[in-house]
């Protein structure tokens, strides 16, 4: 070390506790509060300015941690919903199976297939649907298709290896020997092009009512004797008609469904000519 870095060195360590000393007795007090005055103005600009930019960078950060969070619960909530979603399906499908049980417990003597329906008529002109079992799986031409409540839907009219196509009791080409269950009164319920029914050669003097219960009767051998077609919505016939023309409504919501049951144990009789 040199004569002058020493010397310079001794200087500084001097008036450094020089300072130290004047500070402690207080006479640095008048230069501290000048200066204080003095830079003051120029803190509050500095602050000033930073505030906003320190504000914005902490708004920054809370929201990319409230979008993260929202993205988050975005997809808790998406995935929340599709399981719903799923266990309502799940209910809804069960309920229709315990309705249909309920129609094979009642009707122990028969035996049932369960089938899904897939597929409408595209034409819109016939009334039929197509279910997804079929030859293999024992399906046949005439055997009657049911849903809850005993309620008739239609009949097995075509039948391929894994589907069969069903024409239901509203199609213009379909007809059931039929007795309303109130008058015993018969006649023959065919498909109408309005998607309801008509039961036609009902005996003019025949008690028939609205909101009476029509039954398939067995007569001609097509379908076995108690099965529910509809109910009775309207009744036309003048005195001196031989017959009465009566309007009945399916007891099964047709546009609605989703699964059935085949009466597979049935088989249709053939009636000849007498």
């Amino acid at each position: 070390m040199t004569a002058r870095t020493a010397a310079w060195f001794a200087s500084v360590v001097s008036f450094g506790f020089i300072l130290i000393a004047i500070s402690g007795v207080g006479l640095t007090r008048p230069v501290e509060t000048a200066s204080f005055k003095l830079f003051a103005p120029l803190e509050a600009v500095l602050r000033s300015v930073a505030s906003p930019i320190a504000d914005a960078v902490t708004n920054y950060s809370d929201v990319r941690a409230l979008t993260e969070e929202n993205d988050r619960l975005r997809s808790e909530t998406e995935r929340l919903n599709a399981e719903i979603a799923r266990l309502r399906e799940d209910g809804t499908q069960r309920e229709q199976l315990e309705r249909l049980l309920a129609v094979k417990n009642g009707l122990a003597d028969q035996q049932f297939a369960a089938a899904k329906i897939f597929a409408r008529d595209p034409s819109n002109l016939r009334q039929a649907v197509a279910i997804d079992k079929g030859r293999a799986d024992g399906m046949k031409k005439g055997m009657p298709v049911l849903t809850e409540g005993n309620a008739l839907v239609g009949t097995v009219t075509r039948v391929e290896d894994d589907h069969a196509w069903i024409t239901l009791v509203t199609d213009v080409d379909s007809g059931v020997s039929a007795t309303i269950l109130e008058s015993r009164a018969q006649g023959v319920v065919s498909g109408a092009y309005n998607r309801r029914m008509v039961m036609d050669f009902v005996s003019q003097d025949s008690a028939v009512r609205q909101g009476d219960t029509v039954i398939t009767s067995g007569i001609g051998g097509s379908y076995p004797a108690g099965l529910v077609i509809g109910r009775v919505t309207g009744v036309r016939g003048e005195r001196q008609d031989v017959f009465r023309s009566v309007t009945v409504e399916p007891l099964a919501s047709l546009s609605k469904l989703e699964t059935v049951l085949v009466m597979t144990s049935f088989v249709p009789k053939k009636v000849s000519q007498p």
